[in-house]
């Protein structure tokens, strides 16, 4: 039997430990102050065989003297402590031996003075190796990582302060698998810090596809420059990464899914979530999330006269059959965040595509934006699939937006809303810029419209978009536009500006004093400006004494004096006149289908007969 704290020299902590096979030597070390633990067969081996020492005055854990200050852990110093990475189950209660050492029978405290991370004896030993390694050192550690499969029990645990990078050899490779926890919880409890995490080539896997609490990724930070994540996956959490004030974080090539499960499901969680308050310069590129509520947040959680998420990127990435694909908000309901791009982002969702309920500047571009039917708890019933709401200087542009065909109703797909989005405060919607999308409604149904203005917003300008059904160009259909509350700013170009309607009718039998229509033109919903000749026919002697003319939107009416177009003119005429209609511009952009214009005449005469004929053309505006 062996005493470790009789060894020592002076009072100290440290917890006893009894060994009845007398394997295990120690040796005092004059330079670190700690007792050595080494494997007795091989007394003057290290790295593999050096496992640990024990502070002589706190009694605590720490790396051997040959590791204490080495930032840089492969396989070899893994190994050396225990670990196995074969993907199998190794609790801590299974492991008899260790370097040669018989630790069959081993208790928790016994395990805690070598491995100090060890929560209880059903904890995989992987886990608690490299748990031990981070939590026993306060300094920046990299570990560097082959083709293996580890267990943990527990998340990876790192304290606020501490930056941490891992590289494995590629997510299919190198996997960390775990049970019901999170992945990686970084400064859980303190004050954050200025710390970076790196994850390069790893899967983190989680065994539970039915937790609602699982993070793959939570961390909290100071903002500096805070991350980078690449060629990395996070399986079956129900939430991906929950970043605060993770400032300067590049996310590129994150394969992020919650697992197929949870699709449909009221508390699945968010892919990618970031919270911050001053926080800047966040870019996710070439990055997947899958089957979440949300697959990438962006929330400000400042308070009064500060700052928010600011200048963040989303770049050829995508959101696989989630509920809403992007959502941008802040806590403080009087700011927006600013400066947001999403650049050729791909979208399949079930209740959105991009909720801007409080950002500014907002920039969209190209992409694929699908909608599928409702599964589970989620729908598009009633949905708004673009929402801008405290929205201001948005442009979505280039992108193409489509139901596939499938037969389901929504709200709209464009809407630009006064609404309040939970905000108390506040203008609608402004400088929204809608411009050469194009739009497949093949089988879409709408309860509003595909594109909706509301009153009370303002430089909303809609233009160039291309309406296919089944990939077939064609006018706008009759439930294209909600248009309400226009203003000198907002414009609705429902075609191409310069497109024109053009008429020549026959000539018309007049009766005395009776308004006829003399042509008509039917117009699409837009603006237009018309104009038109009216001619007298008179014959047979008759003398026209009164001679009138206009444009009307309704049949055989003649309008108020002195509206659209109207001349009216007084005299005798026995021969041939003409006389100019207009030009006159018709605002149709709130309509829903075509509009009849009349162009309308009459006069008075007597004796003979009158005839009046016509030639006009409307030309678009917008």
């Amino acid at each position: 039997m062996m005493i470790l704290a009789g060894l020592l020299s002076r009072p100290t902590h440290v917890v006893a430990q009894i060994d009845a096979s007398a394997t295990l030597q120690t040796g005092r070390s004059s330079t670190s102050e700690c007792v050595s633990v080494q494997d007795s067969s091989n007394p003057g081996g290290n790295g593999g065989s050096l496992i640990g020492c024990i502070n002589p005055t706190t009694g605590a854990f720490e790396l051997p003297s040959n590791l204490r200050n080495q930032g840089d852990i492969d396989e070899r110093v893994l190994r050396s402590y225990g670990f196995r990475g074969d993907g199998e189950s190794h609790p801590l209660s299974s492991i008899t031996t260790l370097n040669g050492r018989n630790t069959a029978g081993w208790s928790l405290v016994q395990w805690q003075v070598i491995l100090p991370a060890a929560r209880a004896l059903s904890d995989e030993i992987d886990g608690v190796v490299i748990n031990t390694l981070i939590q026993t050192k306060t300094s920046a550690l990299k570990f560097r990582l082959g083709p293996l499969t580890a267990r943990f029990s527990t998340p990876i645990i790192s304290a606020c302060g501490q930056s941490i990078r891992f590289e494995g050899a590629g997510p299919e490779l190198t996997v960390f698998r775990f049970g019901a926890s999170n992945g990686w919880d970084h400064c859980r409890t303190g004050p954050p810090k200025g710390d970076k995490l790196e994850l390069h080539g790893i899967k983190f896997q989680s065994s539970d596809t039915a937790s609602t609490s699982t993070i793959g990724i939570n961390a909290r930070f100071t903002p500096r420059v805070n991350g980078t994540y690449s060629n990395f996956a996070l399986e079956n959490f129900n939430t991906g990464m929950v970043l605060v004030n993770s400032a300067g974080t590049m996310i590129e090539g994150g394969m992020i899914t919650a697992g197929p499960s949870r699709k449909g499901l009221a508390n699945t969680g968010t892919g990618i979530w970031f919270r911050g308050t001053n926080t800047f310069v966040n870019r996710i590129q070439n990055t997947l999330t899958q089957y979440y509520r949300i697959g990438y947040r962006f929330q400000s959680t400042n308070p009064p006269k500060m700052l928010g998420l600011e200048d963040q990127s989303l770049i050829n990435s995508a959101a696989g059959e989630v509920g809403t694909c992007i959502q941008i908000d802040s806590d403080y309901k009087g700011y927006s965040p600013l400066q947001y791009v999403a650049d050729n982002f791909s979208c399949d969702a079930y209740e959105g595509h991009v909720d801007a309920r409080q950002v500014s500047h907002l920039s969209i571009k190209g992409g694929n934006w699908l909608i599928h039917p409702a599964t589970g708890s989620w729908t598009p019933a009633g949905k708004n699939f673009f929402n801008f709401c405290r929205a201001s200087t948005v442009r979505l542009e280039g992108a193409w937006i489509s139901n596939n065909a499938q037969p389901l109703e929504v709200r709209s797909l464009i809407n630009v809303t006064a609404a309040s989005c939970g905000i108390p405060n506040g203008a609608g919607a402004s400088d929204v810029q809608i411009r050469n999308n194009k739009i497949e409604y093949r089988g879409l149904k709408t309860s509003t419209a595909l594109i909706v203005k509301d009153p009370s917003t303002s430089g909303v300008v809609v233009a160039g978009n291309l309406f296919t059904e089944f990939f077939k160009p064609g006018p706008p259909p009759p439930n294209a536009f909600s248009w309400a509350g226009s203003d000198a700013q907002s414009a609705l170009y429902q075609g191409l500006a310069g497109e024109l309607v053009q008429t020549s009718p026959p000539s018309v039998d007049m009766t005395n004093g009776a308004v006829r229509d003399i042509g008509t033109f039917s117009l699409a919903p837009g603006v237009w400006s018309c104009h038109a000749q009216l001619q007298l026919l008179p014959a047979g002697g008759a003398k026209v004494r009164t001679f009138q003319g206009a444009f009307s939107t309704q049949s055989t009416a003649m309008p108020v004096a002195p509206g659209q177009g109207m001349f009216m003119e007084t005299g005798e005429w026995s021969g041939g006149e003409i006389r100019g209609i207009g030009p006159f511009v018709f605002d149709f952009t709130t309509k829903t289908q075509s509009s009849a214009v009349h162009i309308v005449g009459a006069a008075s005469f007597a004796g003979g007969q009158l005839q009046m004929n016509t030639v006009g053309q409307c030309v678009r505006l917008r």
